[in-house]
């Protein structure tokens, strides 16, 4: 079961003589998450490419994300830490930018408003950056529970109260 979230930027940077837009992948495939951004046709060199992001008003941060086989789209190797910030932020937007070779540096920003509303209709495809329902955390601490009274009763016998 695989959810695809495609999010065209909200600017165009000037590539090969045309504008071109960024595209913000969010790929769901059973529950595991994947984030791309597609830089408008730059080539970005072989090799991992330095990505800065920012969320918000928060601190940028820089990372080394993987690139596809043409070059032109990058991948990132943390991307459950980068959609969690995304979900647990006020913001609707980020800001990506990278430096494709030899060229000047590019810079792409999303709107990402719609996640909390894609993350609510596709629950089980964003579990791993969304906390536990209050019934799923007493659904575990119960299960916690009495796997530990059998654990002691194997190891003690019959408990009597």
């Amino acid at each position: 079961n695989v959810l695809t979230l495609t999010i065209k930027s909200e600017n165009t940077n000037y590539v090969y003589d045309d504008d071109k837009h960024g595209i913000l992948i969010i790929n769901s495939n059973g529950g595991e998450l994947s984030l791309k951004v597609f830089w408008g046709d730059m080539y970005l060199g072989h090799g991992p490419r330095s990505v800065t992001y920012r969320i918000g008003t928060n601190n940028s941060i820089t990372e080394l994300w993987q690139s596809t086989n043409d070059y032109t789209v990058a991948i990132s190797k943390n991307p459950l830490d980068i959609l969690k910030e995304l979900y647990d932020s006020k913001s609707t937007k980020i800001i990506l930018r990278t430096t494709p070779f030899q060229e000047n540096p590019i810079t792409f920003e999303f709107d990402v408003s719609e996640l909390h509303s894609i993350v609510k209709k596709y629950p089980n495809h964003f579990a791993t950056i969304t906390p536990p329902s209050v019934t799923e955390a007493v659904g575990e601490m119960i299960t916690r529970i009495i796997i530990g009274v059998i654990f002691i009763t194997m190891l003690y016998g019959e408990i009597t109260v």
